[in-house]
Order: structure tokens, then C-alpha cells, then sequence
């Protein structure tokens, strides 16, 4: 293992060494309301200059308006708020009571082939965003009987949304959790409710999507995808739960988002699912152990009162990719940590036909079962006990002997992705969003490349102690004779300043996670959680700025602003599925 060390406000590459501290202040500050929307933003880097094998565009979600109605509605709106916009804390019935439930933004960063990057942020235009947005109140509060009781972690609570199905005012769709660039479409995804369609340059709302009339407006599509490397597909879940079982159905999309295959199947009991992982053969979901109150869930569907996660073995489904076969059920074995709510990072077959997944999981014992209070995670003792220790776990599914678990990093660490071209396939390389308190529980911090090969950590990227980095994402060389190896390409992750209350975009070599550049956004984003990289795109800044200047218009013009909706009057097709349909002939 290397022992190279470059110091300074380029951050820190260090191998096998501790880092300090970090700051929790300036931490804390992450967790503030974007006030200010950012149509399009040229930057510049403050350091280093940006690859030149480097091309597309990365776009990341996540909670960012924690004050409801933080963002007036235009002037020509015929509806305006009583109240105007207050700083965070000042009226805590407009603050919601988590970070995960905040209104969701999506955050862009285009790099250009002239070397333009143009950085844009807009919140999605949610149902939910626009009824508090003119009323200037927060008027969503169905899970605040969940959030009272603790337990709930600070990046990714047990319970997500409130149990009433369907479209309703208790369950409150945020779409602030993943963000994905599929078929030349723009989604952003929350578990439990329908993706939203946005611009791709703009950022602007097209509504929600039923995804070319796939999905029923009550479907709670999952909150993740699986690429298919091998294939080329998109896969995604709907799960419809109900006390006594769940109907499960995952579909496969082609490169042009049209609808190749759809799997059902029937989970026992409420399945509370977290995400999934996916094989040449298989689905890959994992069900903890869950009891339902029937009294609760037939008067109050309230999560915490009506579901309990039980302690004891969850259960892994197995469930074939080929519809004449059916579902394989296994036992996890327990050792006293739950398996539940893991984040997958890959999976795939090896030579002996042995099925392996790589996840993140969560030790949530470490979470007191206080509530958590704003400003959120102010100390390090605070952030620890609203926060999961987490480990980077390998499961294998052995043929005739059930499942192991293999802890391959205990060193505290989130948001693990690889890069996207093996996904499905087997993987060397895994990079994590690591803390810089070793195997203590401390908020993300740097980056970390894994080889699971070696067993080992062979680089990490620090920041100073008052920088924060989010999920980092694999952007690959578009240099035609790079790709040959697993790693040629560069990691992209949003850098927090807590200091300055600024973000950057920084760029790191995926080979060695050497820093290449540094580039200011010119926005305080908040702490998002996930994205994609959408390599190739060409976007200019003159042409971002034309479509963004577009938007404002479109959404300024008459007085129905807020009725987004992506329905199409007449033949009863939506306006996503006439590019479904017609897109070829468009």
C-alpha cells in the first residue's frame, strides 16, 4: 500500500493514516434550505484544469428545502402565501422534523467538449412542493408520530413514507432520492410514490411520469434502478404493500425507456424493501423481518406505530429474471445486526455459479431513540447517535449451503457505486463516501477506493475538516483508447464548505483518486444523497441559459403555474408516452 501524502487546501491523499476531526459545525450548515434557485452558472476551477477525456453531465438529488414554502410562486400567480420565506428555525411548524423529508432538488453539472461547466439547481415541482409553496405553510406532517420516536437515521430512515396507499395528502412525495438519465429522459425517485419527468438542460418540472403508462398513478415505484451492463436495460421495482402480503413487480426498460418485460411476484407479509441488486438470472431483494399492528394499520397507517422491524434473520428472494421460473428463498443468518434497508452496490455470478452481492449495511443499534432536533447533527456525539455505523458487506449465495456474510470494511462509510460498464458482472474496484474517524460513526467526509481483490483500502481522498463530500460517481474517459482497464476514468463527487457555505464539484482520478480539479458552483448546495453521470452530453452554456430563461416563462405565464400535471387530454395518452409511442416518427 502507497503511504504518498499532498497536504493543503487541495485536500489530503493519505493511505492507512488517521485524519482529524471533522468539523460538525460546518457540517451542520449543509443541512440548510437552498433559498436561491440557480438557473445556469458558468464556473471556473480554483485549482488544477479539467481532463480533457472528460464529457456529459452529472445530476444529483436530494432533500434541500427544510422550511416549507421556502420558494414564493411568481408574481402573476393568482394564489400568494400570507407568510414570506423565513430562515431555518425561526418557525419550526414550517421546519419538517428529518432531513428526509424535505423537498427534493436536483443539482446538474454539465462539462462540456469546448471546456465549459455550467452548473444549474432547481427544486422539482412536486404536487406536494407547489400546494405548500403557495400557502406558505408546511402541510404534510402525517410522519411526524414516526419521526418522534427516533430511530430514525439521519441519511436513510427505516420508514420512508406514511402506509397509506395511493395518491393522498399523508403521504408526501418529495422525489428527493435518486436522480436518473435514462432514454434521454430526466426522473428524479423517492420510494413510495411516482418519478417526476424534468428537463434535462432546464431543470424545469414536466410533472409526474407513469413511465409511458406503465405504472398505475398509485404505484409506489422504489426509490433505485439497476443497470444492466450486459444488456443495456434499466431495471426497476414497484412494491404494493399490504399487512398480510406485498405484490412485487420489476420492470426492464430498453435504451429508449420502453418496456421490455415485467416480473410479478408475491412477497409474504409487509415487505418493507430498501432497494435491490440484479444478476444474470436473478433479482435480488432482501426483506427483514417485520410485524404489523392490524388495529393500527386499519386506523392510522401511521409507520411507527403500525410496524415494528423485528430482531432475527431476514429473509433473500431469489426471484428469476425468467418468467417460467419461479422465486428462491433463503434465510440471512443473524449475528445480531440487522440486514435490513441495505444500499446495493453490485451483484453478479461467479464461475461456480455462486450468486454474490457487495451492500452497505447499517448497524442501526448505534441510534438513540430520541428524536432528532434542528440544527441537526451539531456535534459528533449527536450525528453518532442519529446515525447507523455502517460496513461495506459481502453476501454470497452458495449453492446447497445458504448465505455467508463477509464484513470487507468496517471503516465507516456511505454511497457505494463501481463503475457502471460492469454493473451486473463481476467487479474489482468499489468507491465509498468514507468518515474520517476511522470504523467511528462520522458523517461522509472523503472518498475511498476498495479493491476486493486485495481485501484492502488502497487510496483515500481527504478534504480539510470543514469539507464535506457526498456520493462519489464514475464519469468514464472518453479517450477511445482508455476503458480498457476497470478504473480508467475519473470519480466526480459535490464537495460541502462548511466554512466558506459554498460547494465545488471536485474531480479525482479513479486510478489513484489523485485530485484533478477543483471547480466552485456558485450555489450552497445542501447534502444531497444520489445521482447518475450522463456520459457524452454536449450541452453549451448559452443554450442551458436559453431553455432555463424558457422555464421561468412557462412557469410565470397564467394562473394555473402549480397544476403540473403529465396527462394529455383527448386520446388519454400522457405527454411521456407520445415520445413512448411516436418518438421515432417525431
Amino acid at each position: 500500500m502507497s503511504d504518498t501524502k499532498e497536504e493543503g487546501a487541495l485536500g489530503i491523499l493519505d493511505e492507512g493514516k488517521s485524519f482529524s476531526q471533522p468539523d460538525m459545525g460546518a457540517y451542520s450548515s449543509g443541512y440548510s434550505t437552498v433559498f436561491n434557485e440557480q438557473r445556469c452558472q458558468l464556473c471556473e476551477p480554483s485549482f488544477g484544469t479539467i481532463p480533457n477525456d472528460i464529457q456529459g453531465t452529472y445530476y444529483r438529488s436530494g432533500p434541500s428545502m427544510f422550511t416549507a414554502g421556502s420558494i414564493i410562486p411568481p408574481k402573476t400567480s393568482i394564489v400568494q402565501p400570507k407568510v414570506q420565506p423565513v430562515p431555518d428555525g425561526q418557525d419550526m411548524d414550517r421546519m419538517v422534523p428529518h432531513p428526509f423529508d424535505a423537498d427534493g432538488a436536483l443539482l446538474a453539472i454539465t462539462i462540456n467538449s469546448v471546456g465549459e461547466v455550467i452548473s444549474r439547481l432547481r427544486y422539482v415541482r412536486t404536487n406536494a412542493f407547489n400546494n405548500e409553496r403557495r400557502k406558505g405553510l408546511r402541510m404534510y406532517k402525517a410522519m411526524d408520530s414516526t419521526r418522534e420516536l427516533g430511530k430514525s437515521d439521519l441519511f436513510s430512515p427505516t420508514f420512508k413514507h406514511h402506509l397509506e396507499p395511493g395518491l393522498n395528502k399523508k403521504r408526501k412525495n418529495t422525489s428527493n432520492t435518486r436522480a436518473l438519465f435514462w432514454g434521454k429522459k430526466l426522473i428524479t425517485m423517492w420510494e413510495g410514490g411516482l418519478p417526476y419527468k424534468l428537463d434535462d438542460l432546464a431543470l424545469s418540472t414536466e410533472g409526474r411520469s407513469q413511465l409511458g403508462g406503465v405504472l398505475k398513478e398509485s404505484d409506489p415505484l422504489g426509490g433505485s434502478s439497476v443497470y444492466d451492463s450486459r444488456t443495456n436495460k434499466m431495471l426497476f421495482y414497484c412494491n404494493r404493500q399490504d399487512r398480510t402480503s406485498s405484490e412485487l413487480l420489476i420492470h426492464e426498460f430498453n435504451a429508449k425507456f420502453r418496456l421490455e418485460k415485467t416480473i410479478e411476484t408475491e412477497l409474504p407479509g409487509f415487505a418493507l424493501l430498501s432497494g435491490f441488486a440484479a444478476t444474470e438470472r436473478y433479482y435480488i431483494f432482501v426483506q427483514p423481518p417485520v410485524t404489523a399492528n392490524t388495529m393500527q394499520y386499519l386506523l392510522s397507517k401511521e409507520p411507527g406505530k403500525t410496524l415494528q422491524l423485528e430482531d432475527g434473520p431476514s429473509t433473500l428472494h431469489l426471484i428469476s429474471r425468467d418468467s417460467s421460473k419461479g422465486t428462491i428463498s433463503v434465510e440471512i443468518p443473524y449475528n445480531g445486526i440487522s440486514d435490513a434497508d441495505l444500499q446495493f452496490i453490485n451483484a453478479f455470478e461467479d464461475d461456480d455459479g455462486n450468486i454474490v452481492f457487495d451492500a452497505i449495511r447499517m448497524d442501526s443499534r448505534t441510534i438513540d431513540e430520541k428524536a432528532p432536533q434542528y440544527p441537526w447533527a451539531t456535534s459528533l456525539q449527536d450525528f453518532s447517535s442519529k446515525t447507523a455505523k455502517r460496513d461495506l458487506v459481502r453476501y454470497t449465495v452458495r449453492k446447497g449451503s445458504g448465505v455467508s456474510k463477509e464484513v470487507l470494511l468496517d471503516q465507516q462509510c456511505y454511497f457505494g457505486v463501481i463503475n457502471p460498464a460492469g454493473s451486473c458482472q463481476r467487479h474489482q474496484y468499489i468507491y465509498v463516501a468514507v468518515g474520517a474517524m476511522g470504523k467511528e460513526v462520522a458523517p461522509p467526509q472523503g472518498i475511498g477506493k476498495f479493491d476486493t481483490r486485495s481485501g484492502e483500502m488502497i487510496h483515500t481522498w481527504m478534504p480539510e475538516s470543514y469539507e464535506f463530500c457526498g456520493e462519489p460517481m464514475f464519469a468514464p474517459s472518453t479517450d477511445e483508447d482508455a476503458g480498457l482497464e476497470e478504473d480508467d476514468g475519473y470519480i466526480l463527487t459535490v464537495l460541502y464548505n462548511g466554512k466558506m457555505r459554498e460547494s465545488e464539484l471536485i474531480i479525482l482520478s479513479a486510478k489513484d483518486l489523485s485530485l484533478q480539479t477543483r471547480i466552485p458552483l456558485g450555489i450552497s448546495a445542501a447534502h444531497g444523497l444520489h445521482g447518475c453521470f450522463s456520459k457524452g452530453d454536449d450541452f453549451k452554456a448559452d443554450e442551458i441559459n436559453r431553455r432555463a430563461k424558457l422555464a421561468d416563462k412557462m412557469e410565470s405565464r397564467g394562473n394555473m403555474w402549480n397544476e403540473v400535471k403529465s396527462d394529455f387530454s383527448g386520446l388519454g395518452l400522457r405527454l411521456d408516452d407520445w415520445e413512448d409511442y411516436f418518438g421515432d416518427i417525431l
